[in-house]
């Protein structure tokens, strides 16, 4: 049985307020802290002199991201953040199919998944949602004969709709259409299949369930894609080396980019904090993620009942739990916004999403948080 107070404990965040914010970044457990200045440390005592066994880590890190979506190191690459993923992805499909062809979008996405399609001028068509849901028969209905892909979240951050990819992905590969991916409010605490849910591109930023704070994000390519689709950009660390040794030094030679997704690492990246979320993951792991989810949705059911005795109007779908996430989205009406000013004065810290209030859900929350803000709501209602 999992200790949750135990837990509790490791986050010293709970001691400065109520935190229900970690959709907006989580904050770190102390082992994860110390492994951050662990990897510092190291550079602080030995300068550089670490960087080859550092770069191997990195690749075993890689390894243990691609165990938990169902790849290889070899398809995991770290990116600086989930916009330049997507921007990736977006000239990269520009570059190999030029113009005529259209994505498919849901119209809840966060702007990271959609404004690097919409600057290279792709056609982007978007599906409107259906009680906060979106139906996977609302997007194939949307897709014609020059559809090349859907891109959507797995989880949506406004609303905390979580997509049956498994179903959508087996539907898009019928059609010969790419699916495109952002996992970053479902990474990695909800599971990921690429192969079985015939993902061609995922990307996930780590600040949010990550417990790394701004690392970057994870890019997972399929080999197929990068096959079809290589990197639309290149730098030192993108191409294969010189024979005998670990740069590629020549000039107006022929440049062969690695076959690995290492080929969007373009150079170099911030090994010391992106090492260091090996101590997350296996954090993370120790607790078990299926004993989190199930925490979770514990804490969700609660939080649920808590809002209906105050004729909250909740705007996430909570009514199937494959649907669900770890963030519940209601409206207080014409109050919502001064509701989140007076909750912030009393250090319960929730966020404003399209209008209503987001409260994201994680392992260090527990019921006396969720009473702690229902009875700051409800003195807010009186007053």
């Amino acid at each position: 049985m999992v200790d949750w107070v135990k837990i509790r404990g490791d986050f010293p965040a709970t001691d400065n307020g109520t935190y229900f914010i970690s959709a907006g970044m989580s904050p770190l457990p102390r082992q994860v802290f110390e492994g951050v200045m662990s990897e510092y440390r190291k550079i602080c005592e030995c300068g550089d002199i670490n960087w080859e066994d550092d770069i191997k880590r990195n690749r075993n890190v890689r390894g243990k991201v691609g165990k938990l979506i169902g790849a290889n190191a070899d398809d995991i690459a770290f990116i600086v953040n989930t916009s330049t993923s997507m921007s990736l992805l977006a000239l990269s499909l520009k570059i190999e199919l030029g113009t005529g062809f259209n994505v498919i979008s849901m119209m809840d996405e966060f702007p990271a998944t959609t404004v690097p399609f919409e600057y290279q001028d792709i056609d982007m068509r978007y599906v409107t949602p259906v009680e906060g849901r979106y139906p996977i028969c609302s997007i194939l209905d949307q897709l014609d004969g020059n559809t090349k892909a859907v891109l959507t979240s797995y989880v949506q951050y406004a609303t905390g709709f979580r997509q049956d990819l498994k179903k959508l992905g087996e539907e898009l590969k019928k059609r010969d259409v790419l699916f495109l991916v952002n996992s970053t409010q479902g990474f990695p605490y909800f599971p990921i299949d690429v192969k079985g849910m015939g993902i061609d591109a995922l990307s996930a930023s780590l600040h949010k369930w990550g417990m790394i704070g701004q690392a970057g994000a994870i890019f997972y390519t399929s080999p197929e894609f990068r096959k079809r689709f290589p990197t639309p950009i290149a730098g030192w660390q993108s191409v294969v080396p010189d024979e005998g040794d670990f740069i590629y030094t020549k000039k107006n030679g022929k440049i062969r980019l690695l076959e690995s997704s290492e080929q969007y690492m373009c150079g170099c990246i911030n090994l010391q904090v992106l090492n260091a979320f090996e101590t997350a993951l296996d954090y993370q792991s120790s607790i078990g993620y299926d004993n989190i989810r199930k925490r979770i949705f514990e804490l969700s059911d609660y939080l649920v009942s808590r809002l209906k005795e105050v004729n909250a109007a909740i705007i996430s779908p909570i009514f199937n739990c494959d649907e669900r996430s770890a963030a519940i989205s209601f409206n207080l009406g014409d109050d919502t916004a001064g509701c989140v000013s007076y909750l912030e004065k009393r250090k319960i810290y929730v966020s404003y999403r399209n209008r209503n209030i987001r409260v994201s859900l994680n392992v260090f929350n527990d019921e006396g948080d969720i009473d702690t803000l229902m009875d700051a709501i409800s003195g807010y209602s009186t007053s």
